[in-house]
């Protein structure tokens, strides 16, 4: 067995198991959904994902990404657990300036009286703000990767959205208020998060690796942090802005439908974005070590096989919807060429999910961003223009075009790469 194989197996084996759990989380997680329309309607539920859009933005924008720097630079090293720790201190530091703005932002939003938040009091504004923010902070998911203990994470996450379906069930039968529905959302995204960081301050763990600890750049760390916050922002369009966008262009209904299909996106893709996080530190680990014939050959086999599982994933998702779409989401029934586009979508970002951590790992940071932005704005142009003239459907063809675009851009850079190192 090669080292690629090797390596190739343990990055299927630590994504599959992120994978067992993130199906029971995420089919949990969308079962919330019809119990969140039932309290609140599709109107609120849109206005809901408007105000978590706007605190992610404001959350990306004012903070500094420094465990995208752990990720990158420490792989392949040997890092001690006191040394771990002092990196996760000041990660969640970075993480917690971010929070404070959000709260400062959204609180402010009060003042302006807009009509899409009018229905949530100040309190349910943060209480959703922080709910769309514990999920998002890297910190402590960039430990559990670094120390290879995943499924820490994943039952984190399995037993976080259970709990959050057992409480928004109790509601909707005894207390169906929104201001109950914001609370029961938001209470086990807190607990989840406060959990996992009490693990890390009493886990010994550090990081083995070949590499000497003291070969170890602190300024490379801030550096790939950088550029990690730069590529987030510059991300946001896709991330944030398209539902901000929608959300106060169209029906809140309007947003409540997109959300629906996003999330839909996102099941789909459930199988290969665990890959997205679990590759990053394979493929540094080959490029400190200056193997890139290795990296490439994982490259190439993650994307064989990313396809055949995306591929199945979207075909039985559309051909069984006769089933489980009157049921579970009924209001997608009058979109289901949206539908369709969205399943493609998913199928095209799943495929060439690990093509965007190569590239990265591979310390092309300027580029990915000058990609980022370009391509960012051109989507938002596109999504404006198309929006405007199309409504929701030209909302989800833009993000097609999108997602198609940069992935085709990549595979492009990384092939020259591959070329001029033969």
């Amino acid at each position: 067995m090669t080292v690629s194989s090797k390596v190739f197996n343990n990055l299927l084996k630590n994504s599959s198991m992120m994978f067992l759990l993130n199906v029971a989380g995420a089919g949990v997680s969308v079962i919330t959904i019809p119990v969140m329309l039932a309290i609140a309607g599709v109107e609120s539920y849109g206005h809901l994902v408007l105000v978590q859009s706007i605190a992610l933005a404001v959350f990306t924008v004012c903070g500094f990404q420094y465990w995208q720097g752990m990720l990158i630079v420490m792989p392949g090293h040997s890092i001690d657990a006191a040394t771990l720790r002092i990196a996760v201190v000041r990660s969640l530091g970075y993480e917690m300036l971010a929070m404070a703005a959000v709260i400062l932002v959204v609180a402010g939003l009060t003042l302006f009286s807009l009509p899409q938040l009018k229905e949530f009091s100040t309190v349910n504004l943060l209480l959703l703000s922080l709910a769309a923010i514990f999920p998002v902070i890297g910190t402590h998911n960039a430990y559990f990767r670094l120390v290879n203990q995943y499924k820490v994470l994943m039952y984190a996450g399995f037993l976080a959205n259970l709990l959050k379906l057992l409480v928004l069930v109790v509601v909707s039968r005894y207390q169906p208020t929104l201001s109950s529905m914001v609370l029961a959302y938001t209470l086990p995204e807190v607990i989840r998060c406060i959990v996992l960081f009490v693990l890390i301050f009493r886990n010994r763990s550090g990081i083995e690796g070949t590499l000497p600890g003291t070969d170890l750049r602190p300024a490379r760390l801030v550096e790939v942090g950088k550029w990690g916050t730069l590529q987030a922002i510059c991300d946001l369009p896709v991330a944030q802005l398209d539902r901000i966008i929608i959300g106060l262009t169209l029906p809140g209904y309007n947003l409540g439908v997109y959300s629906i299909l996003k999330r839909i996106y996102a099941l789909v893709n459930m199988a290969t974005a665990p890959f997205y996080s679990t590759s990053i530190p394979e493929f540094a680990a080959f490029a400190n070590a200056g193997d890139l014939k290795g990296a490439f050959e994982l490259w190439i086999k993650t994307m064989k096989m990313l396809f055949v599982v995306t591929a199945s994933a979207g075909a039985i998702c559309y051909l069984s919807k006769f089933i489980w779409m009157p049921l579970v989401f009924p209001v997608l029934q009058d979109y289901v060429l949206e539908f369709a586009v969205v399943l493609f979508t998913a199928v095209m970002a799943g495929t060439f999910v690990t093509t965007h951590s190569f590239y990265w790992a591979l310390g092309k940071l300027r580029q990915s961003t000058i990609i980022s932005v370009a391509t960012n704005l051109l989507y938002l142009v596109e999504l404006s223009i198309l929006t405007m003239y199309f409504g929701l459907s030209g909302a989800v063809l833009s993000f097609l075009i999108h997602v198609t675009f940069v992935a085709a851009i990549k595979i492009i850079l990384l092939r020259k790469i591959a070329l001029r190192n033969q």
